[in-house]
């Protein structure tokens, strides 16, 4: 029987675990930093995550408007329970291949952070890469894996692929930086920058 992810991280939520250490100590403050920074050099206001989590990290972010996106329905309840006070966040389910959003849910900023490398689903990767992309008005910011996706997959909620062919096909967008993992004994995620390209 083949990996769920998406079963994998609803039970995750459901029986009190969390996003993983990424989304807290020394890694989440990075991402925290990295992101913060360029929110307040280009005045960044709405903002749209996929892979909201457990909303750890969210409370490090500065964003005026966010609305959070998660395949598992039990980090939905999760963060609507953490941020009821905050009425500048909004949570939604996300399912991959049927978010129709033909513009209508836009922002600013688009932000992927420790979750592609953990869609195991290869037709919900594509799905989820498209409607990132076509999310955003201005900027995205993944955090992930950059592989070759020639290594053998070890472990079952990770799936390695050659991450720079399938973002090549998102021509309107250019990489502007490339953010090297700071923490290297921690994680092997860094940072792609992209910016969308003028008309």
């Amino acid at each position: 029987m083949s990996f769920n992810y998406i079963k994998y991280w609803e039970n995750t939520y459901q029986t009190g675990g969390t996003s993983g250490d990424g989304s807290y100590g020394v890694l989440a403050a990075f991402k925290a930093e990295v992101i913060n920074t360029l929110c307040l050099k280009h005045g960044v206001q709405k903002v749209i995550e996929f892979g909201c989590g457990d909303g750890n990290q969210l409370q490090l972010m500065n964003y005026p408007e966010y609305l959070g996106l998660d395949v598992a329905s039990s980090s939905i309840k999760l963060c609507a329970e953490k941020f009821k006070e905050d009425d500048s966040k909004s949570f939604l389910q996300y399912v991959p291949g049927a978010f129709v959003n033909k513009g209508f849910l836009q922002a600013d900023l688009v932000v992927c952070l420790d979750v592609l490398y953990h869609i195991t689903d290869e037709e919900d990767f594509k799905a989820t890469l498209q409607d990132i992309f076509q999310a955003s008005t201005q900027f995205v910011i993944l955090y992930t894996r950059i592989t070759d996706g020639t290594d053998p997959q070890v472990i079952d909620t990770i799936k390695d692929r050659d991450i720079m062919s399938y973002l090549s096909q998102f021509s309107d967008f250019k990489i502007v930086e490339i953010i090297p993992q700071r923490y290297k004994e921690l994680s092997s995620a860094d940072f792609i920058i992209f910016r969308k390209v003028s008309d």
